[in-house]
């Protein structure tokens, strides 16, 4: 490359550097094969290093003469005027992609003779001074954050300004928990759907321990009425932080429950407010704060954005499960990250071939219907697969989660010769069983102590104990606003049923014996605790929670046992204001047995029939003495007594 400007940039070097670098331009045109005895050559009449003539040789090859150049060793260019480098950041600024356009259009500007700041009548026009080329003007161009604040605005600037970095190190199990919601990238089957259906999910983490240990599905099937897509709802989220509350619980020193602005959120403050009067004002609702601030003053506002920073452990939890639910053969029907851009070829005829057995289904016979072998999983073991993978996940050793070490999340496992890696408790378990004491010594005297971090779940279950649950009552008043449109009634089997396809497929059944057929209530039904059922008076007062009475699988003999063991015991229950009435009918009968026996105890010889007849009546008198005591008698276990208080 020995272009004009190549030959003017190498006259301005001192006389000493040019000459050096014209040796050098020389040397190296003149390498022929093979290249590396040439550069050894080279190398060695110029006084250098075998790497540092193989790299001038590749440089000169790429740019010429000019990569030669040390350019520390230039002569300074004049500084730009500062009007000029304002003006140019300006018209970076105004080009909504790039700054190589804004260049164009300064060279444009510049030889057509239009007034340019900085940039004096005296300057002829025909070409660029020095100074002013592209590569050059970058160096004066606006930062990163100032393109993206004026390009796309201040929540995409924020990378490149300083952000918070904050520590687990001395926080604790359940002290922050924070949710968010996701939608997987595949597809599954619902039954009684004619289409396939995205899966959808809530899930809650510990920010201490980063374990995800909630999580709750949904598909999002399609409306009858209106035809449109159901998406996750508030009013799911607002059932979905109930459920964690009372089957998980919090820190009772003091939590927070992290809240997007989207989605996974609480918007009422009147539930946040609830939240923190049932607590004892110990846990408090964040939710992330949204912003559509301008970056300059006359800037069009935007829609209002969150900051996904403030849930930015769990969302970094979202690429991985991706990654682990994108297996083909168990989860096939993959959408792909982005269905605009990279959508599988092959989706769109799974749909078809999918859809069109979906219809034909309702046509078929049940035995048939369960034999069919669909392209697509089913959602209930599409939701039994994505457990199993993020316990996985959770249960993972080898991880960089920040402040493990410094938090003391550690532990010891044992390598044994012959037995593999144990953990402390299971050596601790193993040692145990050996009485000898001798063996036991020996047995420690082998083991390997090999300290690790501990994983999310086991850091987790170190101190989930410890956490304090919601009780019924105070999950009934943050879901009463939330009730059942319409009452649900005791029916003749004391049993409420009702139906809630969202729910579940058949009717939904709860155990109602405790109350007249007929009795009417308000109610609240969790979806993510379907086996409970809250009710309320007609006056919102909570009545109490009932338990569900569903179908019991008849493989499960212990359940089996169980649920018929449980119905026994409720009937005998039902049956006694029965026999405290039965009492009162029998006891005319109760007054002639016993005349009856005094009569035959007489001292009159009886017959041995007469004999058998008196016992068989005295066995009577015992029976209804005994059944007039029980029937008087509180059953030692019965149902849970209700509070009737509720929400007065």
């Amino acid at each position: 490359m020995t272009g004009a400007t190549t030959t003017l940039d190498l006259m301005r070097l001192p006389e000493a550097k040019r000459a050096e670098v014209e040796l050098w331009a020389a040397e190296l045109m003149a390498v022929t094969e093979p290249i590396t005895r040439a550069l050894a050559s080279v190398a060695s009449r110029l006084g250098v290093s075998y790497a540092t003539a193989l790299r001038k040789y590749y440089a000169f090859q790429s740019g010429g003469v000019t990569a030669l150049f040390n350019r520390s060793q230039m002569p300074r260019l004049k500084p730009l005027d500062p009007e000029f480098i304002e003006w140019w950041k300006q018209l970076c600024q105004e080009n909504g992609r790039k700054c190589a356009p804004a260049h164009r259009k300064f060279v444009r500007l510049f030889k057509s003779g239009a007034p340019i700041p900085g940039i004096g009548p005296e300057q002829t026009r025909f070409k660029l001074p020095r100074g002013y080329s592209y590569d050059n003007l970058m160096h004066y161009a606006p930062t990163r954050f100032e393109l993206l604040a004026a390009r796309q605005g201040l929540s995409a600037a924020d990378a490149y300004r300083p952000l918070v970095f904050t520590t687990r190190q001395n926080m604790r199990v359940g002290q922050e928990i924070v949710f968010d919601d996701m939608w997987h990238d595949f597809e599954v089957i619902v039954m009684g759907q004619r289409e396939p259906s995205r899966l959808l999910q809530l899930h809650a983490m510990d920010v201490f321990s980063g374990c995800l240990f909630d999580l709750a599905t949904k598909p999002r099937i399609r409306r009858e009425s209106d035809g449109t897509r159901e998406n996750l709802s508030e009013v799911e989220m607002l059932f979905y932080v109930a459920h964690i509350l009372e089957d998980h619980g919090y820190c009772g020193d003091g939590a927070r429950l992290i809240l997007e602005a989207g989605t996974a959120t609480i918007r009422d403050e009147s539930v946040q407010r609830a939240i923190f009067d049932l607590s004892g004002g110990k846990l408090l609702c964040h939710v992330g704060a949204t912003s559509n601030a301008v970056t300059f003053a006359g800037q069009y506002a935007g829609a209002s954005k969150g900051n996904f920073r403030v849930k930015a452990m769990l969302e970094s939890f979202h690429n991985p499960l991706h990654n682990e639910t994108s297996d083909l053969r168990q989860l096939p029907g993959q959408t792909g990250s982005n269905s605009r851009l990279n959508v599988p070829d092959d989706l769109e005829g799974r749909r078809r071939d999918v859809t069109k057995w979906l219809e034909a289904m309702p046509a078929l016979p049940v035995e048939l219907r369960q034999q069919l072998q669909l392209n697509l999983v089913e959602y209930y073991a599409a939701d039994r697969l994505v457990r199993d993978i993020v316990e996985r996940m959770n249960l993972r050793r080898e991880h960089d989660l920040e402040g493990f070490v410094e938090a003391g999340l550690n532990t010891i496992d044992y390598e044994l010769p012959g037995l593999g890696i144990l953990s402390a408790g299971q050596f601790l378990a193993r040692l145990e069983t050996i009485s000898d004491a001798a063996q036991r010594a020996g047995l420690k005297s082998f083991a390997i102590p090999q300290q690790r971090k501990m994983s999310p779940r086991e850091a987790f279950n170190s101190g989930r104990s410890g956490l304090v649950k919601f009780r019924p009552e105070h999950t009934a008043r943050m879901l009463y606003h939330a009730r059942r449109s319409e009452p649900v009634t005791v029916g003749h089997d004391h049993l409420i049923t009702f139906e809630d396809k969202s729910i579940s497929p058949e009717p939904l059944r709860f155990k109602a014996y405790l109350f007249r057929p007929g009795d009417k209530f308000d109610a609240v039904l969790n979806p993510w605790q379907p086996d409970k059922l809250h009710l309320f008076k007609a006056d919102g007062a909570w009545v109490g929670q009932i338990e569900s009475w569903q179908r019991v699988d008849r493989t499960d003999v212990a359940a089996l046992e169980a649920r018929v063991g449980e119905a026994e015991q409720i009937k005998n229950l039902m049956r006694l204001p029965i026999r405290k009435r039965g009492i009162e009918l029998t006891a005319e009968r109760l007054i002639a047995t016993r005349e009856n026996i005094e009569l035959l105890s007489t001292g009159v010889e009886l017959t041995p029939t007469q004999k058998q007849n008196a016992r068989a009546l005295r066995k009577f008198d015992g029976d209804v003495s005994e059944l007039a005591e029980t029937a008087s008698e509180k059953p030692e276990s019965g149902p849970e007594e209700f509070s009737a208080e509720g929400l007065l």
